[in-house]
């Protein structure tokens, strides 16, 4: 054979080499491709109980449901007598409250949890979202109303923190499907592990100053990063007040600060001592108990 005839046959089979050599890194990279969209139609949508919808409410609506229930907290809260509450409406002071931002409207086309955003400029809201339980015994669902204006950017990011909310607690029974859905989602929540955080109930001045306290002891679920989830009142302190201050506080509550395998059940007590017994009187939570 001569040289060239060789030389020839030689780059022939080289070519060859190549050419499979690119067939086959192409049939590879098609193959992860359809693996992970595979992966993606066979995986279930991590929202798939929630649905989201914007709502073009104007500012002064949001605005005037948010005073309202404010008034309705302050008359109910025992912190102003009735001089006091008369007043209020025409207050200087009277305006959207940091601490105050969730309440629960029972009936009507409002029912719902709301919770409004701190206000852009001025004293009131003019964004809020409205979350309404669409759950029955069988299927765990939630429809959250965003109301805000949907040209403004702080809607705009309203929307996506609301489509990334962290499941909220269903009405429906303990043993029901939906039930038990819902907590699944929570056991195995995704979360980032920060610092424990577990602030003092405020003591409600009227009990405190008459020397009345007690113990709450509450019952928690808790995701994997210990966020709370959930709040039952396990033991009353036999001073409603009371027990509402730790429930409310609770709800902001961290009780771990590593990550676990699963979220769980724990039982935090919550002592109201007097100050005559105290320097500084708040309610004091004990240490948490799965």
């Amino acid at each position: 054979m001569s040289p060239r005839l060789l030389v020839m046959l030689m780059i022939g089979l080289s070519s060859l080499q190549v050419a499979a050599a690119s067939k086959s890194a192409a049939a590879d990279k098609r193959t992860v491709q359809k693996h992970a969209a595979d992966k993606r139609v066979g995986a279930k949508a991590p929202t798939d109980w929630l649905k989201v919808e914007l709502v073009g409410d104007a500012d002064d609506g949001i605005a005037r449901l948010y005073r309202e229930q404010l008034l309705a907290w302050y008359r109910t809260s025992g912190a102003m007598d009735e001089r006091e509450l008369a007043a209020l409406p025409d207050a200087d002071y009277f305006a959207f409250r940091p601490d105050l931002t969730s309440f629960s409207i029972d009936s009507g086309e409002s029912a719902g949890q709301w919770t409004f955003s701190p206000p852009d400029a001025g004293r009131w809201p003019g964004a809020a979202v409205q979350v309404i339980d669409r759950s029955d015994e069988q299927n765990y669902r939630i429809l959250a109303r965003v109301h805000c204006d949907a040209a403004a950017a702080s809607c705009r990011k309203l929307r996506a923190d609301t489509a990334a909310m962290a499941p909220p607690e269903p009405a429906t029974r303990d043993d029901s499907a939906s039930y038990d859905a819902w907590r699944g989602l929570i056991e195995k929540e995704a979360c980032t592990p920060a610092p424990k955080q577990m602030p003092a109930p405020r003591y409600p001045a009227s009990l405190a100053r008459h020397g009345d306290g007690g113990r709450v002891e509450l019952r928690l679920l808790v995701n994997p990063c210990g966020e709370v989830r959930a709040v039952r009142l396990s033991e009353s302190s036999g001073y409603p007040q009371l027990d509402q201050s730790a429930i409310t506080t609770a709800w902001g509550w961290r009780i771990q600060s590593e990550r676990q395998e699963s979220g769980s059940i724990v039982r935090v007590p919550v002592d109201f001592v007097p100050p005559q017994f105290e320097t500084a009187p708040a309610g004091r939570a004990e240490r948490a108990s799965r």
